[in-house]
């Protein structure tokens, strides 16, 4: 949406202020500079008369918001049509393209998924995030209030071209729905919410949906506005952008964006300053000092933040069944192949990354000695992350002569941080070594 937006300072994320937050929640401060989407040139208005104060947002007007989002791009002349379709690329470029690169770059990064994750994109507009992901290899699912923007964002996936057989056909799907109507539970890898919180009407209900979308473990990534002083060229710039199109443009104070998350149920919430520059040798204390007050006066919320994982018992939530398919060995390496299945209640996250992150799901080699003891040997991340009654094929590999004078190889899943599955009832299977 052509609404105010900010131009962020670049990678990589930085941690540079640590304050106090509501309940105990943690957070980071970021930084960011105001600047303007290209667009039909705004008009003139008288002043305008704005609602009455909301708490931790700009004040809507009292508008049909919903109604302004879905009329939003009919309202728009070709140019603006234009840059919906190629957002973030223009010729000549524009500010909007670093600054999407750099954040897109974030996203990425931070969030460290393995192929084929689920990831939602929560007001996706024209789909350029959806898009890009898509292209990483996750399967993404968009949605947004209005239906011209998920079309939109139909026809940019259909125009991705597909070099050769070796590069996966870029997965995503998109729904016009609005983001307090979420229908999916313990689906997601992750969610990513770019630069759409300020257009919604209902930021708890839209979050505790998001919360409910995500599996145990998913993770939240907020790319937001902070609400500019009362009076200021920035809030005026936003009513009259919601004069205009009766959009919502309500971007929030950061310690309230905090404390709703934390409301909505999700936990380690950080936030962070987004810290993309060059700097000058000649200059670096300078600009240092520059970038630090920057961020006690932030204007962009990068917030990210964690679904908990349930604690407790488990029992019957983390199962599988593990079968041993083909052993071979050459030039001193022993392969095993795998299919396991997740025959419990728990969707399982793939890790994306080490150190494996808390409540992903790995698989979990082990030798057993003839004492009884055992050894535990490198564990594997899944290939893709598995929903329970679905199934994934995974190849194991060791060196021979370190099996050599182990009675016995077994092999269990581990959630991490948690639990063995074998602590919770499920069956380790066990490989018949050659010789």
């Amino acid at each position: 949406m052509l609404s105010r937006i900010q131009r962020a300072l670049g990678p990589p994320l930085a941690r540079l202020a640590e304050l106090e937050a509501p309940d105990a929640l943690r957070r980071r401060v970021p930084a960011g500079v105001s600047s303007r989407l290209p667009g039909p040139l705004r008009r003139r208005l008288s002043p305008p008369q704005v609602a009455a104060e909301a708490p931790g947002r700009l004040p809507s007007l009292g508008q049909d918001a919903d109604e302004g989002h879905r009329s939003y791009v009919a309202s728009l002349d070709a140019s603006g049509v234009r840059w919906l379709n190629t957002k973030p690329f223009s010729a000549p470029p524009n500010h909007e393209l670093a600054r999407c690169l750099h954040s897109f770059a974030h996203i990425v990064e931070y969030l460290s998924l393995p192929e084929s994750a689920q990831v939602l994109d929560v007001g996706c507009g024209p789909g350029w995030i959806s898009e890009w992901l898509a292209r990483c290899g996750y399967h993404v699912t968009g949605v947004d209030v209005s239906e011209d923007m998920v079309a939109i964002a139909r026809q940019r996936l259909e125009r991705v071209p597909v070099v050769d057989d070796a590069q996966p056909t870029p997965q995503a799907e998109f729904e016009a729905m609005a983001s307090d109507e979420l229908p999916y539970e313990d689906r997601f890898d992750a969610a990513v919410l770019y630069d759409a919180m300020h257009h919604f009407t209902d930021e708890r209900a839209s979050l505790a949906a998001v919360h409910r979308s995500l599996i145990p473990g998913g993770r939240i990534y907020i790319h937001e506005g902070v609400r500019p002083p009362a009076g200021s060229a920035g809030e005026r710039e936003l009513i009259e952008e919601m004069e205009r199109y009766g959009t919502l443009e309500s971007p929030f104070d950061p310690a309230y964006l905090v404390q709703v998350l934390g409301e909505a149920g999700f936990v380690d919430i950080e936030r962070y300053v987004e810290a993309d520059l060059l700097l000058d040798l000649g200059s670096v204390k300078g600009e240092l000092a520059g970038l630090r007050r920057r961020a006690e006066a932030p204007e962009t919320n990068t917030i990210v933040a964690r679904k908990p994982i349930p604690s407790g018992d488990t029992s019957g939530r983390l199962m599988a069944d593990i079968e041993v398919g083909e052993v071979g060995e050459r030039d001193g390496r022993l392969t095993v192949a795998l299919t396991i299945a997740n025959t419990g209640a728990a969707f399982w996250t793939a890790a994306g990354r080490y150190p494996f992150p808390v409540g992903s799901v790995t698989v979990a080699p082990y030798l057993r000695r003839a004492d009884g003891s055992r050894d535990e040997l490198d564990r594997v991340a899944l290939p893709r992350s598995v929903p329970s009654g679905e199934s994934v094929e995974v190849t194991l590999e060791f060196d021979s002569a370190a099996l050599s004078t182990a009675a016995e190889l077994a092999v269990d899943l581990v959630a991490e941080g948690v639990c063995w599955f074998g602590e919770r009832g499920s069956s380790p299977a066990t490989v018949e070594l050659p010789g």
